[in-house]
């Protein structure tokens, strides 16, 4: 049966000129295997051991197991209340950090996303709720494994190659990211490199949108909001290498970090 569960994931985006709020809506579930009717009613006898078996082997499914690298972000503030957590988006927003608010569980309002600890500190001091500083948070992309019943073909074939082609970006994406200053030196090294993660995403996102159309209803919007949200990087990315200011930079983390929370989500929808 599967099951539709809906999270909200709010990017909060601040322009000099204009200040606008946009909302992305995610679908997701968990994924296990229906039993066929016509199995239900075999007449076969089965001794309690070989049902308790028979029912193991049926729900059996296979893992991708996707390497995990280590990331860090802020966490600026929780609240239990998404209006309240969308509104401390709001007042950042118009200091100019481009935060995004996540809709699973207690919200958080999150910004940044690089491969170092370090580089996130001096940003963190720079924040504060409710005379809070922003926290620095170590987590792990691939934390959570991607499975799929032993029989299903189309998962194994399609959608977990797909999803290997998601994660690889969010690794090199990752890399593109030491720090949150567009003039670090490691960064202006690396500028060249966002315009290919852009192409590999648009590619990617077009692929996703395929597959999405050949799913089932609930795993089909999960695709193809992850397949949006890859366009949407790769678009930021272009935005970085052409503005090249602090605050495009900024917004791209934004936009790979709401990439990963959603990657993360659809993971999740299979265990």
């Amino acid at each position: 049966m599967i099951r539709l569960r809906v999270l909200i994931l709010a990017l909060v985006l601040f322009l000099t000129l204009f200040l606008g709020q946009g909302l992305g809506r995610f679908y997701l579930g968990n994924i296990t295997r229906e039993i066929p009717e016509e199995t239900l009613k075999r007449n076969v006898s089965l001794s309690s051991r070989e049902q308790s078996l028979s029912s193991e082997l049926r729900q059996k499914k296979k893992v991708l197991r996707l390497k995990q690298v280590e990331y860090y972000t802020l966490l600026v503030a929780t609240a239990d209340e998404r209006e309240q957590a969308l509104q401390i988006g709001q007042e950042l927003g118009q200091k100019g950090f481009p935060v995004i608010v996540t809709g699973e569980g207690p919200c958080e309002v999150l910004l940044g996303l690089a491969n170092q600890e370090k580089s996130l500190v001096g940003l963190a001091k720079r924040i504060k709720v409710e005379e809070k500083e922003a926290e620095v948070r170590k987590d792990y992309l691939n934390k959570v494994a991607f499975k799929f019943m032993v029989e299903d073909t189309f998962a194994a074939e399609k959608i977990a190659p797909f999803l290997g082609k998601v994660s690889l970006c969010l690794e090199k994406g990752l890399f593109l990211y030491p720090g949150t200053v567009v003039e670090d030196e490691k960064v202006i090294l690396l500028r060249p490199k966002f315009s290919l993660l852009a192409d590999s995403l648009e590619e990617i996102a077009l692929e996703g949108q395929r597959l999405s159309e050949a799913n089932e209803a609930e795993m089909s919007k999960a695709l193809s909001y992850l397949s949006g949200l890859c366009s949407q990087w790769g678009e930021s990315l272009r935005q970085v290498e052409k503005e090249w200011t602090d605050l495009a930079f900024l917004k791209s983390q934004q936009q790979g970090l709401a990439l990963l929370e959603e990657y993360h989500r659809l993971l999740k929808m299979t265990n």
